[in-house]
């Protein structure tokens, strides 16, 4: 009874790890407010964030299971004064933060190709308060872009006359949870990269 129960979960767990998520958004943004959409798709879950109404829903099944609304708290700070003596604490080794960082941007990078681009359009419109670097950027945009796949669906205007920013954006990606998985299983596998985060976290 207990193997069945193991292989049963280990068959449901299979299939969610294979199982693809959806990434999209839909996003406009026009007078200095955002509209649109942001939302994951996962076999019967529906997480869903509306930009304007600041409102999070959750589906299954695409009935609703929960709406939650953002609202802003009024920005109170409070200065606190503490009699703790600060203890010293000792500067981690330096061959420790640059091994860890080189695997940490090896994870990084291959989070990034994990992700599938399905497509991407957008059209942005922008100028900054000087028009001399409006016209850097421009350039730096013709020379990042002009290689890209999507290039053809990614489409700018230039204003010199004023600072502006508006979009209007609509991409998805898909990502397979089981690729995820297996980069941070890699990176934690390295002990060197265990033994180097205990010592930093010791320190």
């Amino acid at each position: 009874m207990i193997i069945e129960i193991i292989i049963i979960l280990a068959a449901i767990a299979l299939v969610l790890l294979l199982s693809p998520i959806s990434i999209s958004i839909n996003s406009t943004r026009t007078g200095g407010k955002i509209y649109g959409f942001f939302s994951l798709r996962w076999i019967i879950f529906l997480f869903r964030y509306a930009f304007k109404e600041k409102q999070t829903e959750i589906l299954v099944f695409g009935r609703r299971l929960a709406r939650l609304r953002y609202q802003e708290k009024p920005d109170i700070r409070q200065i606190e004064k503490s009699g703790e003596i600060k203890k010293s604490r000792k500067i981690p080794q330096i061959e420790d933060i640059f091994y860890l960082s080189r695997q940490i941007l090896r994870l990084l990078k291959d989070l990034i190709y994990s992700f599938r681009l399905k497509y991407l359009d957008i059209n942005i419109t922008f100028g900054l308060e000087v028009p001399a670097h409006t016209g850097i950027m421009t350039g730096f945009l013709h020379s990042i872009l002009g290689s890209f796949n999507a290039g053809n669906n990614i489409k700018w205007d230039v204003d010199f006359t004023r600072p502006v920013l508006e979009w209007d954006m609509k991409a998805e990606i898909a990502v397979t949870p089981i690729k995820i998985v297996s980069s941070f299983i890699k990176f934690l596998a390295d002990r060197k990269v265990l033994r180097s985060g205990f010592r930093i976290i010791r320190n």
